[in-house]
Parts: C-alpha cells; structure tokens; sequence
C-alpha cells in the first residue's frame, strides 16, 4: 500500500508519522536585537491576480514561524510538480501591538524552507542565527525603548511641501568618523522615525593619557543621518520591503530659509540619552530635498 493509499488509521504509533509539508513559511525577526518575534503580529497572503478574494491569515508555530499549508490557487506540497512552478504572492505583516512599522513583501509560492526575500538574499549566506532566512521588522516610533541602546529620533518633511511628511523614507545611521552603520529603520505615513542601535565602544584613551588630558568624552559618538526616498513609496498606503531597498539617495537639509538651504549636520549621540535630530533654529523637522 502506497503512503497516498494509507488512511490515518493505518498509521502505526511510534513506527509512522503524518508529515504536513507547508507550501510557506517564514519567520519575523526584530531588524534590532535579531529575536524571533510571533506575538501581536497578523499575517497574511494574498494573490493579486485575485483582488477580491480573501486573504489567508498564518498562525504561528511553538518556533515562531508562520505556516500556510493550503492556499487557494496553489496545489498542496504533495501535489506540486517537479520542479514546482511558482506563483507571484504579497505578503503582509502588521502588529497589532504597535511596537513595528507594517510592510507588504513579494513572495513566490511554493517556497522550499524558511522564505527569505529575494531582495535581502546575502552571498555567501551568514551563519548566525539572526542572519537565517527571515523578514526583518522595523521599529515604530511608539516602541518602547530598551535600556542601554541608542535612541535616535526624527521627523522628516519635504522641502518642497514644508507641511508634508516624507512617508516611509528609509533611513540610515552612520557613525561620522569612519562611515560605519549603526542603525537602519522607517519613518512612517507621519513622517516619524525611531532608530534604534548598540552604543559603540568607548573611545581609547592615547597611550601615557588620563581622562583629564581627553577633550571629547569618552561615551559620545558623531553621528550622521542618511535618506532614501521617491514619491511612488510615499503613495503606498504600506511600503514594500524590496521597493525600500532600491530607493534614491536624497540629501537631507536642517534649513530652509538659508540660500542655498543649509544641508543637515553631523549630530551626538550620547551614552544615556535620546537623541532627536532637528532643523535649525526651533523648527522641530528636518527636510528631504525633494
């Protein structure tokens, strides 16, 4: 009798098991720290050649991983032919705790192991765990903050339209002295950011030196601020993950009213505070030149 035949009653405990192959799966990490995170999230698939059909909602595993088994338009693992023909889906994820900023991501089905976009795909493949197959996570600007990170703040506007956020620019934190990323993250529809880093390493003090000979503290770092950005994301009502991947450099500018306006400076981040990065003068936004 073929495996095909063999009824579950048949099945022999402690000898047999009933293996359920999903078609997808996938795995949200915290683009921070790198844990697994399965709590508060709803996640969905969708086909968009079949707007009007519902969406398949996934529920996560004791692992944290998210399973779809069935998915209408595609054959079930056991049926799938060899190799497997594929079919173009939209991921999407959204926390219901607000802790993480939503995101859609293109996904082709079936998918053999752990989905991976294919934009994020890194060669040779890390061997961490945090660098294993998975969608990362951006923080919202109402995440609360751990202790003894980096916090880094800012609302981004355009030049163009001073009263207009710049929806879901990309940004970037580098440390001045050497160009070194610290921190990468998402302004939302607001226009509103959190960043969130590992302090760097103190500052070594100079051979024969002492605290008292070193003119800039130990435990603050210049820092500065990178965007990418293009009018097509901040039309979407939930960004793509791919499309952020490939947007523009746009300079950034702390004021408006100088001619030529007076492109963003360096900032400090300090051990032990918040930094919120702001225009000149009382002007809480900074400004993409767009």
């Amino acid at each position: 009798m073929s495996l095909r035949e063999m009824s579950l009653r048949d099945l022999r405990p402690g000898f047999d098991t009933n293996v359920l192959t999903p078609i997808f799966g996938v795995m949200f990490r915290d683009r921070f720290d790198g844990r697994v995170v399965s709590a508060g999230l709803k996640v969905r698939l969708s086909d968009p050649q079949q707007p009007n059909a519902a969406p398949r909602q996934l529920s996560a595993n004791a692992y944290g991983a998210f399973a779809c088994h069935r998915l209408q338009g595609m054959n079930a693992a056991g049926g799938m032919t060899s190799p497997p023909s594929t079919r173009r889906y939209e991921l999407k994820v959204e926390d219901g705790l607000g802790r993480y900023l939503p995101m859609t991501v293109p996904a082709d089905l079936p998918q053999c192991g752990l989905f991976e976009p294919a934009c994020l795909v890194q060669s040779p493949a890390a061997q961490t765990p945090a660098a294993q197959a998975h969608v990362p996570l951006f923080c919202a600007p109402a995440r609360t903050v751990p202790a003894g990170v980096g916090e880094v703040r800012v609302e981004v506007r355009l030049a163009s339209a001073p009263d207009q956020p710049a929806a879901w620019a990309w940004l970037e934190l580098r440390l001045e002295a050497d160009g070194r990323m610290l921190a990468q993250g998402l302004a939302d529809q607001r226009g509103c950011a959190l960043l969130l880093c590992a302090l760097p390493a103190p500052v070594d003090l100079p051979l024969g030196g002492s605290p008292a000979h070193i003119a800039a503290p130990l435990s603050e770092w210049p820092v500065r601020l990178n965007a990418f950005w293009s009018p097509a994301i901040a039309a979407a009502t939930v960004p793509d993950l791919c499309a952020l991947q490939s947007l523009p450099a746009v300079p950034l500018l702390q004021d408006l009213s100088a001619s030529p306006p007076t492109p963003l400076a360096p900032a400090l981040l300090v051990a032990g505070s918040p930094l919120v990065i702001r225009g000149s003068g009382s002007s809480p936004f900074v400004y993409l030149a767009a």
